[in-house]
């Protein structure tokens, strides 16, 4: 538990040893005069709920304290705990409305999801000797996840005030079609989830859930938040960082990069997703690891976030695609 700035509080929850990369997920608790708010909450697991309970014993308050639960996205390292804490505190589940219309098939009824992600998947150039493997390699993360339906449903543009702290949500599409970003602008802190990181670039995907171009969503919500005044950003992973806007240039230029890599990959001759995602650089930091030694949930992420880039350079006329046996294949146009 760290204070941040008086009454706003960083709490870094631990992951499951699957996301040991990632190491945990902040949560942020924001002291009002009507209850505290918490920005997200972590996995449905022992060690973070006892973690949870631990760092708020901290300064002295319980579960019961919590007024309302805002949700950055339903990812289950920023929601997993949500139905859990709203059943122990009575606070109020605050999300975006498209992220609600995620939860059902996400974490409840899945089987119609898995069915669509196969189609996608073979669509996209998914060997059949790897579908299966890739198609349910999310599945484990719904056991960590206890859903709830939000009690108040975000569009983007509101305010929510606990009386000390006024957040204003930003709709930040993109990473999750749903994503919010929050805003205080009297202290000029922006609470960013998973939209912005200080050195790592979050995973933007097309399927069957994403809309259909996500990394345009992404770039334009990158560049929404330019004029933004801001002096402190608190991300959902790593450390509390600041310069927004040079951090912002650096994400598109990273995606800037992958577009050039993924054109020079099929300067040649016409490739699916992916073969084109086994070809190019996911792990830069790390010149051992190549395509052969992602894991199944790492390989689905790079082929969907292929086709994102693809999808997105096809709106701007740098791709075009044909289907060849129910194939899609993508080409210079």
């Amino acid at each position: 538990m760290t204070e941040i700035v008086p009454g706003i509080y960083r709490l870094k929850i631990p992951m499951p040893e699957r996301d040991i990369l990632l190491g945990y997920v902040n949560v942020y608790l924001l002291q009002g005069d009507n209850g505290y708010f918490l920005i997200d909450t972590g996995w449905n697991i022992e060690e973070a709920f006892d973690s949870l309970k631990s760092q708020l014993a901290e300064i002295g308050i319980d579960f019961k304290d919590i007024s309302q639960i805002v949700v950055t996205h339903i990812h289950s390292d920023h929601y997993g705990l949500a139905g859990r804490l709203k059943e122990l505190s009575g606070a109020k589940i605050a999300l975006h409305h498209l992220e609600k219309n995620l939860i059902d098939s996400r974490y409840i009824n899945m089987d119609a999801l898995l069915h669509q992600v196969a189609q996608w998947l073979h669509t996209n150039g998914v060997p059949d000797d790897s579908l299966s493997e890739l198609q349910t390699a999310s599945v484990g993360a719904a056991r960590f996840v206890t859903p709830a339906m939000p009690d108040v449903t975000l569009s983007g543009g509101e305010t929510l005030s606990n009386g000390s702290f006024s957040l204003k949500v930003l709709w930040t599409g993109g990473h999750s079609p749903g994503h919010i970003c929050l805003y205080e602008p009297s202290q000029k802190i922006l609470i960013s989830g998973d939209h912005i990181l200080p050195t790592i670039t979050p995973n933007v995907g097309l399927h069957p859930q994403s809309g259909d171009n996500p990394l345009g969503d992404y770039i334009n919500s990158l560049n929404a938040l330019k004029p933004l005044d801001v002096n402190l950003i608190l991300p959902g992973h790593e450390n509390p960082f600041n310069g927004l806007q040079s951090r912002i240039e650096e994400l598109i230029q990273h995606h800037n990069q992958r577009n050039s890599e993924i054109l020079e990959a099929i300067k040649a001759k016409p490739k699916t997703a992916y073969q084109i995602a086994t070809e190019i650089t996911w792990v830069p930091n790390i010149p051992d690891v190549g395509w052969q030694e992602l894991g199944p949930l790492d390989k689905r992420l790079a082929v969907l976030e292929t086709a994102a880039h693809l999808a997105s350079m096809r709106v701007d006329g740098k791709t075009s695609k044909f289907t060849r046996d129910g194939v899609i294949y993508y080409q210079s146009p």
